[in-house]
């Protein structure tokens, strides 16, 4: 299988939701916008980049 971020061949890929997080600043406000296509990704992925796990039954 293939990682949907990185493109490294694993042999076990996770689905996730992509989220794009926007750090707070003294003049705006945080913000994570979770995707709602589901991705697979390597476990390296999971553990570097912000994502939410894909529920068993959909997204």
């Amino acid at each position: 299988m293939t990682c949907e971020s990185c493109g490294a061949d694993d042999d076990t890929v996770y689905p996730v939701h992509r989220m794009y997080v926007t750090p707070a600043d003294w003049d705006t406000e945080g913000r994570e916008v979770v995707l709602d296509e589901v991705e697979r990704w390597c476990y390296a992925c999971c553990t570097h980049y912000p994502h939410r796990p894909a529920s068993a039954g959909g997204s």
